[in-house]
């Protein structure tokens, strides 16, 4: 479907701040500091504050200085790539397209939340657009190019895909490294369905090695040689689908060439054994490892002791946690959480066994366990026990206590073991993880003082409060019943206060906009400082490079809510519009704008009280193209809004659109009929026994998808007075016999429109249509009709009184 063009906002005929009142933004609302000019009373895209858009090669250098700094992400460097013109991109280096494919792929970098970016279709998407959108600007890839393409298909398990790339490359001239050959190996060999596409490829890399067509991975002027990452990579193939005698072939090539197997190998062959032979074809190979100088690690055991607890061999577990505690491997948390040992047990072969090992590290994964069992008796039970032993509990310790105990909601208890730990006189120094937790204990129990405390605090320690942190307290403010803006205001502006500055995240922003947007939902309106903080927020984070913040679904939504429950149409129309802007290239940011009817309401319900008749139709336009579920309420405003601007035939469309059935709507030059009766054909279904009437429901970009749901007989009534009143009389009975073609079957048999079935009463049935029609609706059309001067209002008035006694026998007027 075509996208319809975007709504243009109207410059406001002055610009004046005569209108805010000076006192009322002092105190707690203090003027937010992103900015000296308060813009109140100057809607989004009309501020003096606006900066105006820049050069194409001044937006590419602006790129370039960001996407080479630390401070971006992944979704930041995207979000600001696509909102760049297409005529900067050529201004772009290659290395500036390569450094935002590694970005995009999150490749050692995390997110604004401090959380690895989770791999998908959708980050597959982006780097495809950003690499094409290169290649159309006439910029060159290279192999640190394919470098990053070829890792996230491998990744994605698009293993075809990431072999094309290899051979694109090539065609390109590009000579390839031997890295794109194994990361695309790795992949293959963790599948046990890959494994001939692994050794084809093992071959290819061998030919292609002696043909000095693939470079080392340092310098593409150096011929490539296989390395102990890529036999790896070999041996793992093999292994998964056990051909243990390849695997030996493989050591012998190895040793042959001068490469010895390191441990991380051996524990991949460790691994084929233990999946295919077995516990002691496993155990047998790693006396082998040690009588050939190899020294069994953590994951050695891991492997070892998870092979005999699936074997449910506990006598064998307990003699690998001896040996392993003996050798002074310290038993991972991974290890510790496979054991099927009471953690007394644990503690008991660890201590009379273990040599130099740090009962810490074994003490907090067990206390870890039994919090997240909510087994806090237990836990207190294993730290008198460290105690008990000498071993004081350390920060971890009680990170895992508070945690739980936050998390269970339970603020006193909390309180006691912070202060005990790091009040006046403990030994231990509270981290920014620590106090973290505890102002998020107060939040969970909408302890606001607590939530302070705690965070003074941190500023009395030296410790900078983080995003998250900001985002628990800004969360907590903004859920109270007694929500108080001028706290959540003053908090946002301390994001920029810190030194140095923190960016805030999107779900940050989400928190703030739902606060404001609830606000202004209760009283229906915002004061003069929170619309000059809402509007300046918006504002910087949407073009400074400092404070660019990527926006998702919700935060249109919500910030599109909050001014139109305030009543500013022209700041909710440019937010809107900003929506479609970047929805153009990535849909998933309306789809909660999308998802419900009320974000569309609330506009076109702010939209009739400005009297913009003819944005209300805009807006009617696009909710068919963005396929939100209809609204009863909103039709009547759009049907009033077509009698306004005189389109009453665009009304007519509307109803009718809305109440016939899709098999009722024949195409024309159907291959079935001639032209002629197809045109005939499609009047008559559309219509019924009332004779062929010029309705086109296919054209028409305000007609909607069959919804009879929300025709009621109200609006039928407000369609009636539309028809009257632009002398459209003859469509008010066809309108009417459909509604009661939608009504749902009762004990009274209704004929259908097309003579006697109950094709459209199924219709009616599946969409859960209510047509009741009421005394006062049959009453309205019914003056309406007597104060027609049409030739015809006679005849249409006995038509609808008998109409009404078939159908809505209760609604028949008195």
């Amino acid at each position: 479907m075509t996208k319809p063009p975007s709504i243009k906002i109207q410059k406001p005929a002055a610009e004046t701040d005569s209108a805010i009142n000076k006192e009322e933004i002092k105190g707690v609302y203090s003027i937010p500091k992103l900015g000296q000019e308060n813009a109140a009373g100057r809607p989004l895209g009309h501020s003096k504050n606006t900066i105006k858009p820049a050069k194409p090669e001044e937006q590419a250098a602006e790129y370039i200085k960001g996407i080479h700094s630390k401070s971006w992400n992944g979704e930041i460097a995207y979000s600001r790539f696509y909102l760049m013109p297409r005529e900067s991109y050529k201004h772009l280096r290659n290395i500036d397209i390569n450094r935002t494919l590694a970005l995009v792929r999150g490749a050692g970098n995390n997110t604004h939340t401090g959380r690895k970016r989770t791999l998908s279709s959708n980050i597959l998407l982006q780097m495809t657009n950003v690499y094409e959108a290169g290649i159309r600007a006439g910029i060159a890839p290279d192999r640190y190019t394919y470098q990053e393409l070829i890792a996230i298909n491998t990744d994605l398990m698009n293993f075809d895909r990431a072999y094309r790339l290899i051979e694109e490359m090539i065609q390109r001239g590009i000579k390839p490294t031997i890295r794109p050959y194994r990361t695309l190996l790795n992949g293959y060999s963790a599948l046990v369905s890959e494994i001939d596409n692994a050794r084809r490829l093992w071959q290819s890399m061998l030919a292609k090695i002696g043909r000095d067509e693939i470079a080392a991975d340092e310098s593409s002027d150096q011929p490539a040689k296989l390395d102990l990452a890529t036999y790896t990579c070999i041996v793992a193939a093999e292994c998964n689908v056990g051909n243990l005698a390849r695997v030996t072939e493989i050591l012998e090539e190895m040793s042959g060439a001068g490469i010895v197997a390191d441990i991380v190998l051996r524990n991949t062959i460790l691994g084929g054994i233990l999946k295919h032979g077995g516990l002691d074809s496993g155990i047998k190979e790693v006396k082998f490892m040690v009588d050939s100088g190899y020294i069994p690690n953590s994951y050695t055991y891991y492997l070892l002791i998870q092979s005999a607890v699936s074997e449910e061999r506990i006598g064998v577990v307990k003699r690998l946690l001896i040996e392993s505690v003996k050798r002074g491997v310290t038993p991972s948390v991974k290890m510790i959480r496979k054991l099927p040992l009471l953690p007394a047990e644990i503690l008991d072969i660890v201590t009379e066994n273990g040599v130099e090992i740090d009962m810490i590290r074994v003490y907090n994964p067990l206390i870890g366990l039994a919090m997240r069992e909510n087994s806090f008796n237990e836990a207190l039970g294993l730290i008198a026990r460290m105690r008990a032993q000498s071993i004081e509990p350390n920060t971890v310790t009680y990170s895992h206590l508070l945690d739980a105990l936050s998390k269970a909601n339970r603020l006193n208890e909390a309180k006691l073991i912070y202060k005990e730990a790091f009040g006046e006189g403990g030994k231990l120094v509270p981290d920014t993880h620590i106090l973290g937790i505890m102002i998020d204990t107060c939040a969970r129990a909408d302890d606001i003082r607590g939530i302070f405390w705690y965070k003074m605090e941190m500023e009395r320690r030296g410790l900078a409060p983080t995003e998250v942190i900001y985002n628990i307290i800004l969360t907590a403010l903004s859920r109270r019943k007694q929500m108080d803006l001028g706290a959540i205001m003053l908090t946002m502006n301390e994001l920029m206060e810190t030194n140095p500055p923190i960016r805030p995240s999107t779900r940050t922003l989400n928190v703030v906009y739902t606060a404001f947007q609830t606000k202004a939902e209760q009283s229906g309106k915002l004061t003069h400082a929170e619309l000059d903080f809402l509007r300046k927020w918006y504002s910087k984070t949407s073009s400074d490079i400092d404070l660019y913040v990527p926006r998702d679904m919700f935060t249109y939504a919500f910030i599109i809510s909050a001014f139109a429950n305030a009543g500013l149409l022209e700041d909710a129309l440019f937010v809107y519009s900003d929506m479609l802007k970047h929805a153009e290239n990535d849909s998933s940011v309306r789809a909660h704008f999308t998802r419900s009817p009320k974000y569309m309401a609330k506009l076109i319900l702010v939209c009739a009280k400005n009297q913009q008749y003819t944005k209300i139709l805009d807006l009617w336009r696009d909710w068919r193209w963005l396929g939100i579920p209809g609204h009863e309420g909103s039709l009547r405003i759009v049907l009033f809004a077509c009698d306004q601007v005189g389109q009453s035939t665009t009304a007519r469309d509307i109803v009718f659109g809305l109440l016939v059935p899709p098999e009722l709507r024949a195409v024309p030059g159907d291959p079935d009929s001639s032209i002629e009766d197809s045109a005939e054909k499609t009047h008559m279904r559309v219509i019924g026994s009332s004779g062929s009437l010029p309705i086109d429901l296919e054209d028409s970009p305000f007609i909607h998808d069959y919804q009879p749901a929300i025709v009621s007989g109200s609006v039928l009534a407000l369609f009636v007075g539309i028809a009257i009143k632009h002398g459209m009389i003859e469509y008010i009975m066809p309108a009417l016999n459909l509604l009661r073609q939608n009504k749902p079957k009762t004990s009274r048999p209704i004929l259908s429109l097309a003579g006697g079935d109950d094709e459209g009463d199924s219709h009616a049935s599946k969409l859960g249509v209510n047509t009741r029609f009421s005394s006062d609706n049959a009453a309205k059309i019914l003056a309406l009709l007597q104060e027609s001067k049409h030739e015809s209002s006679k005849e249409i008035i006995n038509d609808f009184l008998t109409f009404i006694e078939d159908n809505f026998p209760e609604a028949a007027p008195v």
